[in-house]
């Protein structure tokens, strides 16, 4: 006798622990690409952030090295006077007045030998000291790079036009911007105000030098005070997606090597 075999059909039972077991499988696959989406995100944000601070260090850096002058140092913004060629309108190839190319000679308007009196001594001399090259009257280059509105920005005053005219942003998204100043016992400035002798002129020492002036009020808010700045240093964060969160930091020196000179030519 042929026995007609039927098919069993699937109970609750099974039904109830194949669901929990796709439940359990989902949510251990959901939890997985929210770790791996999160490490993604993070990884990008990461490289994003590093590569938006080093291009705008960079920058930083370049305008920074040029400085012979600090005439403002805050921990968010630094304003140095730099040669005139510095100037977007500057032509090297212009002669000065023995028929030498601007960029190499080291007296551009020729006035190194004329008597200035006290006041207006920075008008004329040699490049370094002469911050009057075109004759105008006016300081040819002074820039600042500063903090603002959650960004780094570079500004470039021309020949007394005044501020704003040539802001560019140099990097976007800064969570954290701060400055600091220091010094170098090494150079004949420096040599004196190691007063604690760990071989650090810091910013400290610089406003509190009873020697050149100093008033020790906690800024270096006076000329004599900041002749001693050799290094300025920047800490920099930014947060590229905008969390409130610092994805990448990084700090960097720049040394600008005509500070420690001008102050000694002057």
């Amino acid at each position: 006798m042929n026995r007609r075999l039927g098919r069993r059909g699937v109970t609750l039972t099974e039904m109830m622990i194949a669901t929990a077991l796709m439940a359990l499988i989902a949510v251990a696959f959901a939890s997985f690409l929210r770790y791996a989406t999160r490490a993604v995100v993070t990884e990008t944000n990461d490289a994003q952030g590093q590569e938006t601070t080093r291009q705008g260090l960079q920058k930083l850096e370049r305008a920074l090295v040029h400085a012979n002058e600090i005439t403002v140092a805050s921990s968010t913004l630094v304003e140095f006077v730099t040669d005139i060629d510095q100037s977007p309108n500057w032509n090297p190839n212009a002669l000065d007045c023995d028929g030498v190319p601007y960029y190499r000679s080291a007296d551009v308007d020729c006035d190194a030998a004329t008597i200035q009196p006290s006041s207006a001594v920075w008008r004329s001399g040699f490049n370094l000291t002469d911050d009057d090259d075109d004759n105008d009257g006016q300081i040819d280059v002074v820039q600042r790079i500063y903090l603002s509105s959650g960004a780094v920005w570079r500004d470039m005053n021309l020949d007394g036009a005044g501020w704003g005219l040539r802001a560019t942003k140099l990097l976007d998204h800064v969570s954290t911007f701060t400055l600091t100043y220091w010094g170098n016992k090494a150079n004949a400035l420096g040599s004196g105000i190691d007063t604690n002798g760990d071989g650090i002129i810091s910013a400290s020492e610089m406003d509190c030098d009873p020697n050149s002036g100093g008033n020790c009020d906690g800024a270096l808010d006076l000329q004599v005070e900041r002749n001693f700045i050799t290094t300025i240093r920047v800490d920099v964060g930014v947060d590229v997606n905008d969390d409130g969160k610092t994805d990448y930091s990084v700090e960097d020196d720049v040394y600008p090597p005509l500070l420690p000179l001008k102050p000694l030519q002057q």
